[in-house]
């Protein structure tokens, strides 16, 4: 199955699930206490990432992020900010305000992207994306005031403020992901144990009693959050963004909201207020914005002498690779880019050794590396809208080495821009 259409269904069984997010959260931390629920369904989640991690033969993945300790604390850090934090500061939001509106600010976070975007991946912005971010804004603004667009809805900013905290979480953890190459799987395990320590934790200093009995409707959600949101969901969620891109998995799940306000009427009696969905809308009409003008990763590049070129960064085009030597080429800090050239301009003779000297690797889709699918080209391919005649170069390693290999090899060779 090709990398897109793992990726589709992927999205597709997430949409389903974060539907009912906000929901189970309400359900959830008002029947048990949100301490509890999260302490337990973390637990659950621990075994079954670890289970998933096993089945899916990546238990090396998670032996080689225990054995980086720069690696380790940073997934660490990243797991307790965008999971115990997180979902805290989600779960005490929706209980001051309701699922609906929750759903609707906790998805705005992909407008957030694009702000950060060219400083931690170093992508162009557009005049046009920052117009798209401001729309989005309005629809929070909408949120913030009421509907009334005059003054703030004082009572609920605190709560709002705490989903927009667990939002910029996801901001945080999506381009740090896009940055940076680790094992999905052995981080979800990570992930969830820091998470269900500090829960655990947070219940003995706040002396909160986790000897409780579960009503079906509490034991149902903990079994529903650890078991898919926090156990399953998480790794297909970061293989999608590595596969899909940060920008098109938040155009997808702009669904998400209009479907919670639907639910959460039928499930919970929360109200379909208008403007509910006129922010969805604005923030929706945002996000599309975005997507439109910046479809292509095209990456910031520092040396002149690729001014004439755009540069796309396609490392999520091998995240589902098998072959070792080329996630070692993407791991850590580095990358792999990729421009269009003539059909004949590379010529792995006179030019590897360009890229080799600085410890990169270079190849085209005519001559690929070793271990380089043809789905995985196909994908390149189609992302940067190669036509008849062109090639496209792909490099790999390190972003500066990358960069001065690139444009040594253009001086070289005196290749075109395609």
């Amino acid at each position: 199955m090709r990398t897109q259409h793992k990726a589709a269904l992927a999205l597709a069984f997430l949409v389903m699930l974060y539907t009912f997010y906000t929901i189970l959260l309400q359900i959830g931390g008002s029947t048990i206490g949100l301490i509890p629920q999260l302490f337990y369904a973390f637990f659950v989640a621990a075994i079954v990432s670890l289970l998933l991690s096993m089945i899916m033969n990546r238990g090396r993945g998670l032996v080689s992020i225990l054995r980086n300790p720069k690696m380790l604390a940073a997934i660490l850090l990243l797991g307790l900010a965008n999971s115990a934090l997180s979902q805290l500061s989600l779960g005490f939001g929706t209980l001051g305000t309701n699922p609906s509106i929750a759903s609707i600010v906790y998805r705005s976070w992909v407008i957030f992207v694009v702000l950060l975007t060219p400083l931690v991946l170093r992508q162009k912005i557009r005049r046009m994306q920052l117009i798209a971010t401001l729309i989005g804004f309005v629809g929070l603004y909408l949120i913030a005031s009421g509907g009334t667009l005059f003054g703030f809805n004082y009572g609920q900013l605190p709560y709002l403020g705490l989903v927009l905290f667990a939002a910029m979480c996801s901001v945080a953890l999506t381009l740090a992901y896009s940055k940076y190459t680790f094992d999905i799987f052995g981080a979800v395990v990570l992930f969830n144990l820091a998470s269900f320590v500090m829960l655990g934790l947070l219940a003995v200093a706040t002396h909160t009693n986790l000897a409780i009995s579960f009503p079906p409707s509490a034991l149902f959600t903990v079994l529903f959050y650890g078991a898919f949101s926090f156990g399953i969901a998480s790794s297909l969620y970061y293989y999608s963004v590595k596969a899909a891109g940060p920008n098109v998995v938040g155009n997808v799940f702009l669904i998400i909201p209009f479907l919670t306000i639907l639910f959460a009427a039928i499930f919970t009696g929360t109200a379909i207020k208008p403007y509910y969905v006129a922010a969805a809308l604005l923030i929706s009409a945002g996000v599309l914005l975005q997507r439109h003008y910046s479809a292509r990763q095209e990456h910031i590049t520092k040396n002149s002498m690729l001014d004439r070129f755009t540069i796309f960064d396609v490392t999520g085009a091998f995240i589902d690779s098998k072959n070792h030597e080329i996630l070692h080429y993407i791991s850590s800090n580095r990358k792999a880019f990729a421009i269009r050239i003539g059909k004949n301009a590379f010529d792995t003779g006179q030019h590897a050794h360009i890229f080799n000297d600085r410890n990169c690797i270079a190849f085209t889709n005519y001559a690929p590396h070793e271990g380089i699918k043809r789905n995985e080209l196909e994908f390149i391919g189609k992302a940067m809208g190669i036509q008849n005649g062109e090639s496209v170069l792909i490099g790999m390693g390190d972003p500066d080495s990358l960069e001065d290999a690139f444009a040594e090899f253009i001086s070289a060779s005196g290749a075109n821009s395609g």
